[in-house]
């Protein structure tokens, strides 16, 4: 398997040929009916050099919502039983799809899941909507290309290090913008599955 995670903002021809073999592991679980990738990712397929802010997967399961957000990083952290889980009113496989699902953010994977009650949530804080996202994102850009004096285009042939630099102040503005935000699963604003699916590329 290639390094290209360990490299900041890969492009997609490096990771391309290595993604399912990280993703395998998740479609295995109990509870999950598909996977895809999605985003940037499948918008620039075409273009091989393009540079990828981070991964967007897509887990399709057969949670329900109110069990995924029930879920938190607090809990995914702690190694308790199924029974003691149960007990404390959690779905003990949506807890080992969480977690195992977030140990995908080493290859800085964006985790998203569709639930049974067709709910479209995201790990972590995010916008309720596709406009508000695409504000957001935009301004980040325009804060780190006032940091590093670099566009978002300028830096996809640019040295590791000029990326990182780029990188690590757009991820500033982000976690400023959602700081004192918990880690969870959130909910997304009623979306059409349909819409979300055609999309997306399935493993």
């Amino acid at each position: 398997m290639g390094s290209w995670f360990n490299n900041c903002m890969p492009r997609i021809k490096d990771v391309k040929p290595t993604l399912s073999q990280i993703v395998h592991p998740i479609q295995e679980m109990e509870g999950i009916k598909s996977m895809y990738v999605w985003g940037s990712f499948v918008k620039n397929l075409k273009n091989p050099n393009f540079r990828l802010r981070d991964i967007d997967i897509l887990a399709r399961t057969r949670f329900h919502s109110g069990d995924l957000l029930a879920i938190d990083e607090n809990i995914i952290k702690q190694a308790m039983s199924d029974e003691e889980l149960e007990n404390q009113g959690f779905d003990p496989q949506c807890v080992k799809f969480s977690r195992k699902f977030v140990e995908l953010s080493k290859y800085n994977i964006d985790h998203w899941s569709l639930s049974s009650d067709r709910k479209l949530l995201h790990w972590g804080p995010i916008m309720v909507n596709e406009k508000e996202s695409d504000e957001v994102n935009k301004e980040a850009e325009r804060y780190a290309q006032r940091e590093t004096g670099l566009t978002r285009k300028a830096i996809n042939k640019s040295a590791e290090s000029t990326r990182k630099n780029w990188y690590n102040s757009y991820c500033r503005y982000l976690s400023k913008y959602f700081e004192n935000m918990p880690s969870g699963w959130y909910k997304t604003e009623d979306i059409k599955v349909k819409e979300i699916i055609a999309h997306c590329l399935e493993f």
